[in-house]
């Protein structure tokens, strides 16, 4: 029987539910995405990264994705594929038999997200493995991150001048006595 995910102030539903399907992964996970902003909450990029921990591989379509996404996704072993199509909903399949729908939302929108899980469903799973496929065989693999996009990396190369000092070569004259 599908569960619904229901809008929630943070997302919460959301994220709860991707999290149960994220953690019972043991072999492959296929999203199909538009920007993947999700990526951006802690617990999901987590739960992420605890599944690569255990072997799982992941495997992400996405039509534009932000270079700060894109190259945590890359640092973590992840297969990324960047198209030009997007479909009108999202897509999570965990181990080609359980799969949840994220319905269609504006991006970069917290509190939107709603949608279905459908868990032991490997019937329903195959038709969007079937959409994956033909996304990515349509889109460009993504090979090594691009730091020059990045915007932590940019930050880095170029800090912002808040008028005030931060050496540390005197930080232990401050704490003598």
């Amino acid at each position: 029987m599908p569960k619904i995910v229901k809008r929630s102030a943070l997302d919460e539903d959301f994220r709860r539910n991707v999290l149960e399907l994220v953690d019972s992964a043991r072999k492959e996970i296929l999203v199909i995405t538009g920007e993947f902003e999700s990526y951006r909450f802690i617990d999901l990029r987590l739960g992420v990264e605890r599944a690569r921990d255990r072997g799982v591989k992941v495997k992400v379509y996405a039509k534009r994705p932000s270079p700060g996404v894109l190259n945590k996704l890359l640092m973590r072993g992840c297969e990324v594929y960047v198209g030009r199509e997007l479909p009108k909903n999202h897509y999570l399949v965990v181990d080609q038999k359980s799969w949840m729908l994220s319905e269609e939302h504006p991006p970069r929108r917290i509190g939107v997200r709603r949608g279905i899980v459908h868990e032991g469903d490997p019937a329903g799973a195959k038709k969007v493995v079937k959409l994956f496929q033909e996304l990515v065989a349509k889109a460009e693999r993504m090979k090594k991150p691009d730091w020059e996009k990045d915007p932590l990396w940019q930050a880095l190369q170029s800090p912002l001048d808040w008028g005030v000092e931060t050496d540390s070569s005197r930080l232990d004259e401050e704490f003598v006595t």
